[in-house]
């Protein structure tokens, strides 16, 4: 979670700081091979054993200061192992996304993450499902209601 809002943090300063006509550029898009990263199920540990997650960052701001970024992560070809060699892959994605307001002096960010782990033969083995919510009165919404935990990103 701190990293997190960490990042909330830094993106939304780097946003501010830039101006409006170089902030309104097209997304960026780079890959991270995340093999040897671990997702867990209750008592069942899935390592990542190959693939990338794909990740599409886009930031904005307006002549009045105001700033923007979004994020969007999607796993691409990633394979994962169980202890016993079994084979999963993972669907879904993270977005991201927040808001300065220069007027106001406010924000808000929203963190959503929905994957699915499916075993070999395509059954559901595992889910991540959870929003973080931080509105602009600081009022903070934090569900978690899949069977899975992401890793930590760092």
């Amino acid at each position: 979670m701190k990293k997190l809002l960490s990042l909330f943090a830094l993106v939304l300063a780097a946003a501010a700081v830039v101006s409006p006509a170089s902030a309104n550029q097209p997304a960026h898009h780079n890959t991270e091979d995340v093999t040897g990263d671990e997702i867990v199920c209750g008592s069942t540990v899935y390592t990542v054993t190959s693939g990338v997650l794909a990740v599409w960052t886009h930031e904005g701001a307006s002549a009045s200061g105001n700033a923007n970024f979004t994020v969007t992560i999607v796993p691409m070809g990633v394979v994962l192992e169980d202890a016993d060699g079994n084979v999963y892959s993972i669907k879904g994605a993270e977005w991201l996304g927040g808001t300065f307001n220069a007027q106001t002096g406010t924000t808000q960010f929203t963190d959503t993450d929905f994957f699915t782990i499916l075993s070999s033969g395509g059954g559901v083995v595992g889910t991540v499902r959870a929003v973080f919510h931080i509105s602009p009165t600081g009022e903070i919404v934090d569900l978690n209601f899949g069977t899975c935990q992401l890793p930590e990103e760092e």
